[in-house]
Parts: structure tokens; sequence; C-alpha cells
């Protein structure tokens, strides 16, 4: 998994090269409803369940050194798609890999609060 941890303006810049090997992006998932709520993970399938109030996080990872290069999408600069449907939020991600975490980081596991 790449090391996306934010860098805070007190390090070095040479941390910062030594460090961060991979840039990722991430997007925020929030569950605004009273319903439970489904958010698929694509092109894996895998699936996290929020419960109405809860967040998590969908990463992904470019492939170049650069970001700027997501394949398989219709623009150049493209890193997720998302697809809505009620109770269901699909997000397709355009990078080499793709996770989901908490609002921590933490990396949670297919079928996340699934019932």
């Amino acid at each position: 998994m790449a090391d996306e941890r934010v860098l805070s303006a007190r390090e070095p810049a040479a941390a910062t090269i030594a460090t961060v090997d991979t840039i990722a992006l991430r997007m925020s998932v929030h569950n605004g409803s009273e319903e439970l709520l489904e958010v698929v993970l694509e092109p894996y399938g895998r699936d996290y369940w929020l419960q109405p109030g809860e967040s998590l996080l969908v990463h992904t990872a470019p492939c170049d050194d650069h970001g700027a290069v997501w394949p398989g999408t219709a623009k150049g600069n493209e890193p997720f798609e998302v697809d809505y449907h009620p109770g269901l939020i699909r997000v397709h991600f355009n990078g080499t890999h793709g996770w989901v975490t908490d609002l921590a980081d933490n990396e949670l596991d297919c079928g996340h609060q699934r019932p």
C-alpha cells in the first residue's frame, strides 16, 4: 500500500523524497441518509456498509509517477467514477489499485458491517 501520510510544514523536503514513493488520491464517502448504505469498490466488487452518519475513504494510486494517468477513463484526469443508486454507491477507481479506510486511515476489510 502506498505511503500517503500528510507531511507537516515542519518536516524537511528531503524527508518527503525519502518516505513518499507513490502519490495516492482519496475520496470521502459519507452516508447522510437514515438508512444503511452499501459502498462497492470496483472493479474488485468489494462491499463496505455505512451506518447513518458514518464516512469512509476510497484511495487509489496513479499509473505513473506524476499522478496524471488514469487508464480506462473517458477523460484523462479521472481517478474515480461514481455511480449512485438508492442505498448503493459504486466507486470505480482508475489507478493501479484501490483500497478503503476509515477516517483514521485504518484499512477496512471487504464486507465491513455487512448485514
